[in-house]
């Protein structure tokens, strides 16, 4: 199959009991991105609190590769916008985003998925090698609304040591 992504999706590699959101809603907290062990679609979606804001942190069992993000939102101003990613940092709050540089400050180009909306950002994968935890500060939406909103998370890449394991059907 040519042109194949040759990374997996990373869920499975989320230590998700520790995973945390700094300013989601009670009502639609950081859990409603991760599909359900039941029937693998997400909830409802994570939405910010007080403002547009969001700092997530996405601890992993062991370190991975991380080759690209996948976000889904509703199709509406909520969407995220301009997004900073940072790596194994501890005790990240909102005030070191805004003064740490990024690994990648990325602003999202959205395309429709059907009822949501899509964006895929590959990142700088030399630099994202030997990831512990990911963070993403969300730093605005689309249309300057109130909220922001996120329905979906797909972080896609390798867990180090897997792209060594022989697979018999590949050879």
């Amino acid at each position: 199959m040519a042109g194949a992504c040759p990374y997996g999706d990373l869920f499975e590699h989320i230590d998700r009991g520790n995973v945390e959101c700094l300013n989601e809603s009670p009502e639609r907290p950081v859990s409603n991105i991760f599909p359900t062990s039941d029937s693998g679609s997400t909830g409802n979606c994570l939405e910010s609190d007080t403002d547009e804001e969001l700092l997530l942190n996405i601890p992993f069992r062991q370190n991975v590769k991380v080759y690209s993000l996948e976000f889904t939102a509703p199709n509406d101003g909520r969407k995220p916008n301009g997004i900073k990613v940072f790596i194994n940092q501890s005790n990240l709050a909102f005030e070191d985003c805004e003064s740490l540089p990024a690994l990648q400050d990325i602003e999202l180009d959205w395309s429709p998925a059907g009822d949501v909306q899509k964006a895929v950002v590959l990142t700088r994968f030399v630099k994202f090698q030997s990831v512990n935890t990911i963070h993403l500060y969300v730093k605005s939406n689309t249309e300057d609304s109130p909220t922001t909103c996120l329905s979906g998370l797909t972080i896609l890449g390798v867990a180090n040591g897997d792209q060594f394991k022989w697979n018999p059907k590949q050879g």
